[in-house]
């Protein structure tokens, strides 16, 4: 039987004023008096914590049973059927890298090639470091991305091996060579992008 809150709050209450009887003192002068008055206080508040917790907490008798699951079992031959539908482009979420971005992406970073032969000049290394590892960096794996061709790819690998280059000038700390080499990343540079976007 479940019992709704209201019942089960008045059920209480009603234990506890039948009870009232345990908290009036009792006018009798005697440490025995006084000790039966102290247990049977306590055994009252053991009484409703205990009866009001079984009341006000429901159980798991209460619980709904019976139902049956509501799982759907697959179906190879709707599986088929969804296999071989053709596929809308419009309705992809991914539909390739965008052009626009990717050659935004190289764009600032053939822009800063420039400033990386300024700067091997000032001998300001740090700054290059910060050049190649940064924008230089992203452009490593922009050109990955767009080389499609063989040809492509080929190229990006020469605007890869003029990046390193730079690197290792600037770790060698030697200007020359890493202006030689900005200049020649900045021409490879354009011969990729002529190449990939034709």
């Amino acid at each position: 039987m479940t019992l709704s809150n209201p019942l089960r709050i008045s059920l209480v209450v009603a234990a506890t004023l039948q009870s009232a009887s345990c908290f009036v003192l009792q006018h009798s002068s005697g440490a025995r008096q006084t000790q039966l008055y102290a247990n049977n206080r306590r055994d009252f508040v053991r009484t409703v914590v205990a009866g009001s917790s079984a009341m006000l907490i429901p159980s798991i008798a209460n619980a709904k049973g019976g139902d049956s699951a509501s799982i759907a079992m697959p179906n190879y031959i709707e599986f088929l059927i969804e296999k071989n539908k053709v596929i809308d482009p419009n309705d992809m979420l991914y539909k390739g890298p965008d052009i626009e971005v990717q050659l935004k992406r190289i764009g600032e970073a053939g822009a800063r090639l420039p400033e990386v032969a300024t700067l091997a000049e000032e001998k300001k290394w740090s700054q290059v470091q910060g050049i190649i590892t940064g924008p230089l960096g992203n452009l490593l794996q922009t050109l990955s991305s767009i080389a499609g061709t063989k040809e492509a790819a080929a190229a990006a690998k020469t605007v890869k091996q003029d990046l390193n280059d730079i690197n290792s000038a600037s770790q060698r700390k030697d200007s020359a060579l890493c202006i030689k080499a900005a200049g020649k990343a900045a021409a490879d540079l354009e011969k990729f992008v002529n190449i990939a976007f034709k």
